[in-house]
C-alpha cells in the first residue's frame, strides 16, 4: 500500500509540474502575443467650462457649468490578425454649476429638477466592445461589437464634453480601393454627461426600440463623398448627400443635403412635441481657402421644415432623443440657423499668430419669414487655440471662445410679433476648454 501511495503522489508531482509547464508556457505565449504586444494606453485630462446668458424666452438666464474630465483608454492589438478588445473609461467632477447647468451638457444631473445642487460628477465605462478585421481579396474588413463611438457613421454621430456620447449595437463596414460601405445598429446610448444606459426615445418619452444607418461612400484625391440613410424605428428616415471637391492644392469646396421624413410614431405626437410635420430639408454650401499661416471658411445654408399650428418648425439634428445626428453644416449651432425658411450665411477666419497660437473670428446671420415679419439673428465669436510646443507641455491643448449674439423674444420656440415687429433678445455665449493628453505605453 505505501508503495502504490508513493507511486500516486509522484504522479500527482508529475501532473502538477507538466500543468503548470505548459500554463506558463501559454501564459508566455499569450503574452508575447500582438493582442498584448500592439497594445496602447492613454489617459487625457479635461477640463470644460460653457457659459450662455440669454432673454429669449425668459427675462434673464444663465446656463453655467464647469466640470473636470478624466479619461483612461486601452486599445489592444489584434488575436491572431483578427480579434482584439478596447475599453475606456470615463470619470467627471463637478466644480460649479447654477440652475440651468443642465443645457450645456457638462455635468450630470441628478434629479430631473433644474437646481444647481442637482449639478454633480459621474463614473462610467463608455466604451467597452470586441473589434474584428481582416482582408478578402483586397478588401478591408472591420467591425466593432458593443457599446462605442459613433463618428459620423452614416446618420449617426457622438457628441463630446467631458466624455462622449456612447451607443450600445454593432457597426461594421469593408473598404476597396477608395470605395466604402458602412452600416450601424444601435439600441441604447449613454449620453455625454451622463453615466446612465438609456432607451432612444421620442421627444415625448416612448421609446424608441432600435436605429439603424448605412452608407456608401468614396474617398480620392480631389473629390470625396457619402451617401447615408437611416431611420429611428417608426419614428424619422433621413438620407444625407455629402460631397467635398478639391479643385487647387489650397481651396475646398464642399456641399451637404439633409432630409428627413416623418413617420408614424412622430406623425402621432402631439404639435408642441414635434419640429415639423411632415418633411424638413437642409442644404448647405462651402468653400475654405487655407494659407499657411490663415484659412477662411464661407458658408451659405437653407432649411425647410413646415410646421402647422402656427408654430415655427425647425430641422431636427437628431434621429431621436439619446441619438446624435450627423451634421457638418456650418448652421451647426443647436437649433439656430435651422428654422423653416431659414437662410444662413456663416464665415470663420483664423490666422497662427505664432506656431503654437491660432487666434480667429467665427461669425454667423439668418435671416427667415414668420407671419411676413423678417426676422434676424446671428451672432459673433472670437475664439484662440494654444498648442504649446515644449516637451512637458506638448500633449496640451487650450481653447477659449466668447462673444455676444441676438435672436428674438419667444414662446415654444416661436417668435412673439407685436403689432407687426418682434422683439429682439441677447445672448453672450463663452467656452473654455484645456485638455492633456499622454500615453502610458
Amino acid at each position: 500500500m505505501r508503495i502504490y501511495a508513493a507511486r500516486n503522489f509522484i504522479h500527482i508531482l508529475l501532473l502538477s509540474f507538466i500543468t503548470n509547464a505548459a500554463a506558463e508556457s501559454t501564459l508566455s505565449a499569450m503574452a508575447a502575443s500582438p493582442f498584448f504586444t500592439d497594445g496602447q494606453a492613454e489617459i487625457a485630462l479635461k477640463n470644460y467650462w460653457k457659459y450662455l446668458k440669454e432673454d429669449a424666452a425668459n427675462p434673464k438666464a444663465v446656463h453655467n457649468a464647469w466640470g473636470q474630465g478624466i479619461a483612461m483608454g486601452y486599445q489592444s492589438g489584434y488575436l491572431a490578425d483578427t480579434i482584439g478588445a478596447d475599453i475606456h473609461y470615463y470619470g467627471a467632477v463637478k466644480l460649479a454649476a447654477n440652475d440651468n447647468f443642465n443645457s450645456c451638457g457638462v455635468l450630470y444631473s441628478t434629479q430631473s429638477a433644474s437646481s444647481k445642487y442637482n449639478a454633480a460628477g459621474y463614473s462610467k465605462f463608455g466604451q467597452r466592445y470586441i473589434k474584428l478585421k481582416g482582408n478578402i481579396g483586397g478588401a478591408d474588413l472591420n467591425a466593432r461589437v458593443g457599446w462605442q463611438m459613433l463618428r459620423n457613421d452614416g446618420v449617426i454621430t457622438t457628441s463630446y464634453r467631458l466624455s462622449p456620447t456612447t451607443y450600445l449595437g454593432w457597426s461594421g463596414g469593408v473598404r476597396h480601393a477608395g470605395f466604402s460601405l458602412h452600416g450601424a445598429y444601435i439600441e441604447r446610448s449613454i449620453e455625454r454627461n451622463s453615466p446612465n444606459s438609456l432607451r432612444l426615445q421620442t421627444n415625448d418619452g416612448r421609446s424608441i426600440q432600435h436605429l439603424f444607418s448605412g452608407e456608401l461612400g468614396y474617398e480620392g484625391h480631389a473629390f470625396t463623398g457619402q451617401l447615408a440613410y437611416g431611420e429611428s424605428q417608426n419614428y424619422l428616415r433621413r438620407q444625407i448627400l455629402r460631397m467635398a471637391f478639391k479643385p487647387a492644392a489650397r481651396l475646398s469646396l464642399g456641399s451637404q443635403i439633409y432630409t428627413t421624413q416623418a413617420l408614424a410614431g412622430y406623425k402621432a405626437m402631439a404639435l408642441s412635441k414635434r419640429n415639423f410635420d411632415r418633411q424638413a430639408n437642409h442644404y448647405a454650401l462651402d468653400a475654405k481657402w487655407q494659407a499657411p499661416r490663415w484659412s477662411l471658411k464661407l458658408g451659405v445654408g437653407h432649411t425647410r421644415a413646415p410646421k402647422g399650428g402656427g408654430e415655427l418648425g425647425f430641422y431636427p439634428r437628431h434621429m431621436a432623443k439619446n441619438a446624435r445626428g450627423t451634421f457638418t453644416s456650418m448652421a451647426f449651432a443647436a437649433e439656430d440657423y435651422m428654422r423653416d425658411g431659414e437662410t444662413m450665411l456663416a464665415a470663420q477666419i483664423d490666422y497662427r499668430i505664432t506656431p503654437e497660437f491660432t487666434a480667429g473670428i467665427l461669425s454667423n446671420y439668418g435671416q427667415f419669414s414668420y407671419q411676413g415679419v423678417a426676422v434676424r439673428t446671428g451672432e459673433v465669436n472670437v475664439f484662440g487655440r494654444w498648442a504649446p510646443s515644449h516637451p512637458t507641455l506638448k500633449n496640451l491643448v487650450v481653447f477659449a471662445i466668447v462673444g455676444p449674439g441676438w435672436s428674438y423674444k419667444n414662446e415654444n420656440k416661436t417668435p412673439v410679433i407685436t403689432n407687426g415687429h418682434y422683439r429682439t433678445a441677447h445672448t453672450l455665449g463663452a467656452e473654455f476648454i484645456a485638455e492633456y493628453r499622454f500615453k502610458l505605453f
